[in-house]
């Protein structure tokens, strides 16, 4: 908040100065000779092409190298009154610190006359820093001319000169010149004079148009001329490397490494500055090992030098003075790199700044060597003999050196004397979103549902949530999030307190969410006794919603990296039929997975999508293949449960197979029960002992022991849906014959448990001599069941509250394990009490 403020009382002191100097700034004078005039056709009309708005008669541009002054002519005929709303302001943008603005010209044409709209009190100069919202200040003016009493048919004809170069780049000259645009015209002109001696390099993207040539004394002039240009329409959705229009690129470097030469003039720090910073870090960091030096330095630069750049005349490409920066703290991306690369240097860690393209990325290869192709600057470490990179302007990044998240920048240029070309940068670590949804149901057809989100990211993904939540209040971040889910469930509420964990040194930020929607069942429009649910991946919606063209002619763009996996946990209060589904599409660029499965036992609906882009961009011949597949993804957001009040649900019936299956168990684990009770007869561990009661210890077993019969009869014929004859009917429609076969292995061993539990309730009150051994038995057996439960229940891919009940009835059996089994076989009051044998044989 308080960058904000200072960025806005300085670009209103700007404002003001402007205000006061556009005089001195901007001049009229008439149009210089060296210029040579094109004369528009005002007679010529609009082509059979869709003109739109308006239609440029000439575009003229103009460049003379020697004298360092670009000039600029149009003319264009208004043809809608939202032309007239459009094209009625002239506007030139410039840098008044070495920058001189000249209007040569401003007419209108109406039905014959020539009306003369240039003056110095119809010129307004005002602040332009179109970059403010991102926290930069460039210094440059745009001076507006409105033209009064514009309408329909006229035609605004008008020039301007611009001179002076910026002096940082030394005399060097780059340029990116467009030949197509998105409005026709009937002529385009481009022209330019450059000393003979100067070498210049020409490239063409998308096309080649050669120029005209020609000596002029000492100068070369190339002339580009087109006629007829027909407006250029581009698709939507296009990577930001693609460009369809066709270009000239100029420029005077013969190779990147000249390039890199020219900035590394730039960025040198003295010996003397140096010596004044490491006095400053000696006071900051202490005497800090280098293994700890770096993560502080990276950490510093990051979160405690906030990221504002004033960028005018030198400081467009030079950085500021790194002792500047570290005392005022703030700085651009450069000013940023080159003090980190400072701090790290003064500590002996070989470190410099880097430029990059975040837009071209790796394609910027393709451009012809360039100081003025670069929009940003990062860091190049070398330590320990591995090669790290650093973007100094993320802040609140997690991780370590090892596994700091990189963006995926394609090529950078290394400035260091020496540098001769571009270098690949490394893929990005590994980021993903996690988002686990749990919906509570807690009655079919009318009452509310708790949903229940937790969210994990990690990398990228991890620093942005942390940069958002540093930078946003949690209120304000609630309410978007409520926001968002309302486009689902309109009366969504708040249940509890949205909770973070961060994890930042394994940069690990989770965000869990709980509201409640009280109408979550809506009643069937064609059926009253009919009602309806849904869950829906609304976080997905976006990445599956694609634009459809048939007539495409461009790559379409995706978001990259991305890794997103979603699950829905449906938790319902009775057993439902619900048929397992599972979808897989891959392709190079992408790859989906959707799955639809039921628990059984714990009577849970589960829809998994997983998400992972590949690539950047879809190739436009595999676009028709990606809109299908995403078509097929985006029906697969919803999924919809129905109830029926007038038709008895199925799972009120029980399963004719399980239960005679589990009576034939019971019955054999009876008898098997009543030869144990009887046969097994061991003698006293004490023999000459009289025998004590119950008491002690045995007491807090007992109690376990007593309730063990009706804990597992409850689970087993009461809770766990066992015997429903849906759930057998489902289990067996799944084909999934491993897990049937772990299910009725379960099933077996609970009806075992049972008759086995109640034979060790009938020894220990008798106090019989084999209770000791069987009962350990009794609860490694118990823990083996449990163990087998877990193993079933994450098959179905549980979320992470389940699991950490599964995990926690494993725990929970270990423990009494641990505790019981080492007490019956070692203690002497065991011994002492479970003296009683048999008078009884088979």
């Amino acid at each position: 908040m308080r960058t904000l403020f200072v960025g806005r009382v300085i670009a209103s002191v700007l404002l003001f100065l402007s205000f006061n100097t556009h005089a001195q700034q901007v001049d009229i004078k008439p149009i210089p000779a060296w210029v040579t005039e094109q004369t528009p056709d005002l007679t010529a009309t609009p082509g059979t092409h869709d003109s739109g708005s308006s239609y440029y008669l000439l575009l003229d541009r103009q460049e003379n190298l020697a004298e360092q002054v670009y000039f600029k002519h149009q003319v264009y005929r208004i043809l809608t009154s939202e032309g007239v709303q459009e094209m009625s302001d002239i506007s030139a943008t410039f840098d008044p610190s070495y920058e001189k603005l000249t209007f040569h010209k401003v007419v209108v044409y109406r039905k014959g006359q020539v009306i003369n709209k240039l003056s110095s009190s119809a010129i307004r100069t005002m602040q332009r820093e179109q970059s403010m919202d991102r926290y930069l200040y460039d210094g440059s003016l745009s001076a507006v001319i409105n033209l009064q009493d514009i309408r329909e048919g006229d035609v605004v004809e008008f020039a301007y000169s611009i001179k002076g170069y910026n002096p940082v780049f030394d005399g060097h000259y780059t340029n990116q010149v467009y030949l197509d645009y998105s409005v026709p015209s009937k002529k385009l002109h481009y022209r330019l004079l450059t000393p003979t001696s100067r070498k210049l390099q020409i490239k063409y993207g998308n096309g080649e148009v050669k120029p005209a040539m020609k000596t002029v004394g000492s100068l070369t002039e190339y002339t580009w001329t087109l006629n007829n240009n027909a407006a250029l329409t581009t698709d939507n959705n296009l990577p930001g490397w693609y460009d369809p229009y066709r270009y000239i690129l100029l420029s005077d470097f013969a190779a990147w490494g000249d390039v890199a030469a020219w900035a590394e003039k730039y960025f040198r720090v003295s010996g003397a500055e140096k010596k004044q910073l490491e006095k400053r870090l000696d006071e900051l960091f202490g005497n800090v090992g280098a293994d700890s030096i770096v993560n502080k330095a990276i950490r510093f630069v990051q979160d405690e030098v906030r990221y504002l750049g004033f960028e005018s005349g030198l400081n467009s490409h030079k950085p500021h003075a790194p002792l500047k920066v570290f005392d005022q703290r703030f700085g651009d991306c450069k000013d940023k790199s080159l003090l980190l690369s400072t701090i790290l240097g003064i500590y002996g860690i070989d470190a410099h700044p880097m430029l990059v393209n975040t837009t071209l990325r790796d394609h910027v290869s393709e451009y012809l060597p360039s100081n003025t192709i670069f929009d940003h600057c990062v860091v190049q470490i070398i330590y320990l003999g591995k090669t790290f990179y650093i973007d100094p302007t993320i802040s609140s990044q997690g991780g370590t050196i090892d596994h700091y998240h990189f963006p995926s920048y394609g090529k950078g240029l290394v400035i260091r004397a020496g540098e001769e070309e571009l270098i690949d940068l490394p893929k990005p670590n590994e980021s993903s979103v996690r988002e686990e949804q749990t919906v509570e149901v807690k009655e079919v057809g009318t009452g509310a549902a708790i949903v229940t989100i937790r969210t994990t990211y990690t990398g990228d993904e991890a620093d942005s949530q942390r940069s958002s939540f540093a930078s946003s209040s949690r209120a304000s971040i609630q309410k978007n999030y409520i926001n968002f889910y309302s486009n689902l469930y309109p009366d969504i509420a708040v249940e509890d307190t949205m909770a973070i964990e961060d994890d930042r040194e394994k940069n690990i930020f989770i965000v869990t969410e709980t509201y409640k929607v009280p109408t979550f069942w809506k009643a069937s429009s064609d059926n009253p006794e009919k009602f309806l649910c849904e869950v829906y991946a609304l976080s997905l919606e976006n990445y599956f919603s694609v634009a459809k063209s048939a007539t495409r002619t461009a790559p379409y763009r995706l978001t990259f990296p991305l890794n997103f996996q979603q699950s829905i946990r449906v938790k319902l209060p009775e057993s439902w039929t619900i048929q397992p589904e599972n979808k897989s599409i891959e392709s190079p660029y992408y790859k989906y997975t959707y799955s639809v499965s039921y628990n059984n036992l714990q009577h849970e609906l589960m829809v998994a999508t997983d998400y992972q882009t590949l690539q950047d961009h879809v190739p436009v011949a595999d676009v028709p293949r990606f809109i299908e597949d995403h078509g097929v993804m985006f029906n697969n957001l919803s999924y919809q449960l129905s109830y029926d009040k007038s038709v008895t649900q199925s799972g009120s019936a029980p399963s004719k197979i399980a239960v005679i299956m589990a009576m034939a168990v019971i019955f054999m684990a009876a008898r098997f029960a009543r030869r144990i009770y009887y046969g097994y007869d061991p003698e006293p561990a004490l023999p000459w002992s009289e025998g004590q009661p119950i008491g002690g210890w045995l007491v807090l077993a007992g109690i376990g022991i007593t309730l063990a019969p009706l804990v597992l009869f409850y689970s087993l014929f009461l809770r766990s849906g066992f015997f429903e004859e849906d759930k057998w009917a489902a289990l067996l429609n799944s084909e999934n014959y491993a897990i049937v076969g772990l299910v009725v292995i379960e099933m077996i061993l609970n009806a075992v448990n049972i008759i086995f539990s109640i034979l060790i309730v009938a020894l220990f009150y008798q106090r019989r001599t084999s209770l000791p051994r069987l009962i350990m038995i009794f609860y490694a057996f118990n823990l083996a069941i449990t163990i087998l439960d877990t193993c079933i229940g994450l098959t179905s891919g549980p979320d992470v509250s389940l699991r950490n009940e599964l995990y926690a009835n494993v725990f929970k059996s270990l423990i009494i394990a641990a505790v019981w089994i080492p007490y019956f076989n070692t203690s002497v009051r065991v011994r002492e009490t479970f003296v009683e044998r048999s008078n009884a044989r088979r």
